[in-house]
C-alpha cells in the first residue's frame, strides 16, 4: 500500500501536536490537518484521538505507526542489501548463540545451510544466555536462538520447540545403582529428595532453566546442599561423567557428547519437565531469506525433540 508523505504522520504522532508537527515540517497547521484528515479517510478509520491533549494515539493509529516503522526498517534494508549486490559485497548473517548450544548445532545445521548459500559469511555472536536479548534489542544480531525472553518489548519470537530437561549422572554413580535409564530410554527420576546432599553442577539461578528447575525442587521440598555453579554445560557434562555430581540438561545437546555410554538420564518430576528453544529477533525486524532458510533447517534439525505441552 503507498502512503503519501508518511514521514507527515511519524512527526505528528512523535511531536505529539499539529502544530508542533506542521512548525518541524516547515508547513502550515491547516495543510497538515487537511493531510491528517485525508489520510484517515482514505484508510476508513481513525488515527489520533483530538479530544486529549497532548495527541493521543488510536488503537488503529498504533497498528498504522507501527506498519510505518516497519515500512521504514524495510525500506532501509532494502537500499543496505541492494547496495551490497551492486558492490558485490559478500552477504552477512549475523547469529546470536550461547556457546554450548553453538557447539551441539551448528555441525548439524551449517553444512546444509552453506550448501544452499555458499556466498552468506555467517558471523557468530556468542554470548551467555542473558546477554543475547540484549544483542538482539540492539540489533545487532538478525536473531537469536534462546529460551523464551522475559522481556517481550522491544522482540517477538518463534518457538522452535520445547524439549526435555535431562538429570545426567555417571551410570556407576552409588545413588545410581540399580537404576537403568539412558538417553535412548529415559525414565523418570525416582525421588529428587534423594538429590538434597549430592553436588548438583547447575547454571545460575537468574537463567531460564535454573528458574524451572528450583521451581520443581520446591515443589518436591527438595533444598539442595551443594549447587556447584557453571555457565557453561560442558563443563557440566565432563564434570558429571567424572562421578563428580549431577548435571541438568536439556535433551538435545546430550546427542553429541563423548561420554554418552557412560550417562544415565532421567526425566524431571512428572509431567517431565521441559523447557522451550526459540528464534528471537527486533520486533518489525527484517529476516532475509537466508536467515529464515536458517531458522527453518534449525526447526527440521530439532524436529525429533520437539515435545508437546503437558
Amino acid at each position: 500500500m503507498f502512503i503519501k508523505n508518511p514521514e507527515y504522520f511519524v512527526a505528528i504522532v512523535k511531536e505529539r501536536s499539529i502544530s508542533r508537527a506542521a512548525e518541524r515540517l516547515y508547513l502550515s497547521q491547516p495543510y497538515l490537518s487537511q493531510y491528517l484528515a485525508k489520510l484517515e479517510n482514505s484508510l476508513g478509520v481513525v488515527l489520533l484521538d483530538r479530544s486529549h491533549t497532548p495527541l493521543k494515539l488510536t488503537e488503529a493509529g498504533e497498528l498504522f505507526y507501527a506498519y510505518l516503522e516497519r515500512q521504514d526498517y524495510l525500506d532501509r534494508q532494502l537500499i543496505s542489501d541492494l547496495g551490497d549486490l551492486r558492490n558485490k559485497k559478500r552477504p552477512v548473517l549475523h547469529l546470536g548463540v550461547s556457546p554450548w548450544r553453538g557447539s551441539v548445532l551448528l555441525p548439524e545445521v551449517l553444512p546444509a545451510f552453506t550448501r544452499q548459500y555458499p556466498d552468506v559469511q555467517v558471523i557468530l555472536h556468542e554470548a551467555p544466555v542473558p546477554q543475547l536479548e540484549e544483542l538482539a534489542v540492539g540489533g545487532v544480531v538478525d536473531f537469536c536462538l534462546m529460551q523464551i525472553p522475559d522481556n517481550l518489548a522491544e522482540l517477538t519470537y518463534e518457538t522452535v520447540m520445547r524439549e526435555h530437561v535431562f538429570l545426567v549422572g555417571h551410570r556407576d554413580h552409588p545413588l545410581l545403582e540399580g537404576l537403568e535409564s539412558s538417553f535412548q530410554a529415559p525414565r523418570p527420576f525416582p525421588d529428587l529428595r534423594l538429590l538434597e546432599r549430592e553436588r548438583l553442577m547447575m547454571l545460575p539461578s537468574d537463567w531460564r532453566l535454573s528458574k524451572l528447575l528450583h521451581n520443581v525442587f520446591a515443589v518436591h521440598s527438595v533444598e539442595p546442599q551443594n549447587i556447584l555453579v557453571t555457565t557453561n554445560n560442558t563443563t557440566a557434562i565432563n564434570l558429571a561423567a567424572e562421578k563428580m555430581g549431577f548435571a541438568f540438561l536439556q535433551e538435545s545437546g546430550l546427542s553429541r557428547t563423548p561420554y554418552l555410554e557412560q550417562l544415565a538420564c532421567f526425566t524431571v518430576g512428572e509431567p517431565p519437565l521441559t523447557c522451550s528453544l526459540a528464534v528471537v529477533y527486533k520486533k518489525n525486524g527484517f529476516l532475509s531469506p537466508a536467515a529464515r532458510t536458517f531458522i527453518d533447517l534449525t526447526k527440521e534439525h530439532y524436529r525429533p525433540y520437539d515435545r508437546p505441552v503437558e
